[in-house]
């Protein structure tokens, strides 16, 4: 019998187009607690939209190991003031009717949930998401807005992943208008949960 061994091949992240991963309305109609239900039972992942249940696209491997490093980076610095929350944990977006799948959230002071049908995160403080080409239009304006709802939200920050740009936005605590922060000497500075992302920690692959 003929012996057969594994054979590695080497990731070429810049290859990756994702645009194949496109999302799926799954269920029109759905009532909040219809979608709770249904997705508890669920392996993949699903989005609410207003009663729309959309099933979430999958990432490319540099989308991936982008998020992993930026949450290597933030538990380093935060772990003892704030919690960070990977992809997996659902934030409620009450105004807009929505639950979503931040990338990254990031919770200081006591984590507060709904938890009908598992947890959703009511109070983020800062949510993090890495753009990737099929969904960067949508994250940068219908979501965008959605986040912007939330009361207990101080800062958004959308990293790019196919080159080293983040585009940074924090609540100003006296208007409450959203302001662009300029990011300086390739550092994000993450005011609300006193951190900082240095490019070069994060953008290893290019």
């Amino acid at each position: 019998m003929a012996s057969t061994r594994a054979v590695s091949v080497p990731i070429e992240f810049e290859v990756y187009d994702d645009d194949f991963y496109k999302p799926c309305v799954v269920a029109s109609g759905s009532s909040m607690e219809e979608y709770l239900a249904f997705e508890q039972q669920q392996q993949d992942k699903h989005e609410f939209h207003n009663g729309d249940i959309i099933k979430m696209p999958g990432a490319s491997p540099l989308h991936e190991a982008l998020i992993a490093l930026l949450i290597a980076t933030l538990v380093r610095q935060v772990q003892k003031h704030c919690t960070v929350y990977s992809s997996n944990l659902k934030v409620a977006i009450p105004l807009y009717k929505r639950v979503l799948y931040p990338d990254i959230s990031v919770v200081c002071g006591n984590a507060i949930f709904e938890q009908l049908h598992g947890f959703q995160l009511t109070n983020p403080t800062l949510i993090i998401e890495v753009l990737s080409p099929s969904t960067a239009g949508y994250d940068l304006t219908d979501k965008f807005e959605y986040y912007r709802s939330l009361a207990s939200l101080e800062e958004l920050a959308f990293f790019a992943q196919d080159r080293p740009h983040v585009e940074h936005f924090r609540r100003n605590p006296s208007s409450g208008k959203w302001e662009v922060m300029e990011v300086q000497n390739a550092t994000v500075e993450l005011r609300s949960v006193q951190a900082t992302v240095s490019f070069a920690d994060v953008y290893t692959m290019f």
